[in-house]
């Protein structure tokens, strides 16, 4: 998808373009014109000159006095040539030598612009007219070779040309600073944005130029919306938990009562039952407690919380002396929710540390996009159960005590990240390998 920056740049580029092309052409065609133009007038008033040195002689024919004339007609080819034309008589240019232009007589007061081709195949411009002099008709055609004519127009529109091009990379130089310019409220827009994300900021402060401040206000309005919505939300299910977790004590009262003392197995089920729905209802208020923040993404100290994690699970491990060893590569980060992480590591080391002999590892490396893996040395699960092993309520043995949901929750949270999390055999452990693969996060291009 193309930019806001790159339709702007392409779309003044393409008026630049055509403007100072059109502006080329135009001028280009006034200079053409101007200088047609003034050429015609020129030869209009040496035709008139021409008149005036032509005279009738005693014979009635027609003389040109040659010492009125200008040299130029006389060089063959020179470029400059005549033809007048009376009754029967037709005098030519010395400069035509052997040659002659097809004009033919005209009437008193009528003039011709023309266009032909003259002598060595040269381009002329003739203008021709008809006049009245001693009584007798005469028709006066001078033509001027266009040729030195169109290539100092060609000249004047190469250098124009370079002018332009000239103008336009300067130009386009200006505009992309006019561009950037402009855009950089959105820059500042942006950082704001990041801000939010790592939780730095619940709203966004820049106001942005006046075409923009309304979707900022709006986007403000709406986080304060989710906000409010999100706080509603906990509260009504910490009220709903409340009232759960009351029913349940009433109802493990009522099987402490001396009537369901001679039923010992209705009472066992009944504890059994409170206690799975206490779970239950203990990791739901802990999801909503963390799906409450409206500023999940922060930048976590890794080191730190890991190692209150692991020193955690070594105390309710105590038993089992169970050696947790982790690592973390230097400039690895995750921007997150702190209990989000917390929730993902807790549940995996947790698992890890319940099946392991003794041995359990965790490696963090990634940079921007960590990658985080678990592996302990217990018995594993058999490749057929890897896929199910997130599904909620799924347990790969039955005999160990918990509620089969705690992977389905890690994976619920990976996903909400757009993280992918992969379970194998470990190489080097020899039990269950878990791989959880974040990507960076990127608000712009």
């Amino acid at each position: 998808m193309l930019s806001l920056k790159g339709r702007l740049s392409w779309s003044l580029t393409f008026s630049l373009v055509l403007l100072l092309s059109l502006q080329w052409l135009v001028v280009s065609y006034a200079i053409n014109k101007l200088s047609e133009d003034q050429l015609s007038k020129r030869l209009q008033h040496e035709g008139e000159s021409l008149l005036a040195s032509a005279k009738f002689n005693a014979s009635n024919q027609l003389e040109i006095d040659p010492q009125r004339l200008s040299a130029i007609y006389q060089r063959p080819f020179s470029g400059h040539y005549y033809v007048v034309i009376t009754g029967n008589q037709r005098l030519i240019s010395r400069s035509l030598w052997d040659t002659d232009l097809n004009i033919k007589s005209l009437a008193k007061d009528e003039q011709k612009l023309l266009y032909s081709k003259g002598p060595e195949a040269q381009s002329l411009l003739i203008v021709a007219t008809g006049y009245q002099k001693q009584g007798q008709a005469i028709s006066i055609a001078v033509a001027e070779n266009l040729g030195p004519l169109k290539a100092s127009i060609e000249h004047f529109q190469l250098i124009y040309a370079a002018i332009s091009l000239l103008g336009l990379i300067i130009l386009l130089a200006i505009q992309r600073l006019i561009i950037q310019h402009s855009l950089l409220p959105l820059k500042i827009i942006q950082s704001d944005i990041a801000k939010l994300e790592r939780g730095e900021a619940n709203q966004i402060t820049s106001k942005g130029p006046v075409e923009i401040a309304p979707l900022i206000t709006e986007l403000n309005h709406l986080l304060q919306t989710i906000q409010q919505k999100s706080k509603r939300s906990r509260e009504s299910l910490g009220n709903l938990a409340h009232a759960l977790k009351t029913k349940l004590t009433l109802l493990n009262q009522t099987a402490e009562r001396s009537e369901i003392e001679v039923l010992p197995q209705i009472r066992e089920s009944i504890y059994a039952a409170t206690n799975s729905l206490d779970q239950i209802i203990e990791r739901e208020l802990k999801r909503a407690r963390l799906m409450g923040d409206i500023r999940p993404m922060q930048q976590i100290d890794l080191k730190t919380e890991i190692a209150q994690l692991t020193h955690t699970l070594r105390m309710i491990y105590k038993t089992k002396i169970v050696n947790i060893t982790w690592e973390v590569t230097e400039g690895t980060k995750f921007n997150g929710d702190g209990e989000d992480l917390l929730e993902i590591l807790g549940n995996l080391l947790d698992n890890a540390c319940k099946w392991c002999k003794r041995n359990v590892s965790l490696t963090v490396t990634g940079g921007d996009a960590p990658i985080f893996v678990i592996e302990d040395d217990g018995p594993g699960c058999p490749v057929h159960e890897l896929n199910a092993l997130t599904q909620r309520g799924f347990r790969a043995d039955e005999s160990v005590a918990g509620s089969g949901l705690g992977l389905a929750i890690v994976y619920d949270i990976a996903n909400s990240y757009g993280a992918n999390l992969s379970f194998s055999r470990s190489a080097a452990l020899g039990g269950l390998r878990v791989e959880i693969r974040f990507t960076p996060r990127k608000l712009f291009s």
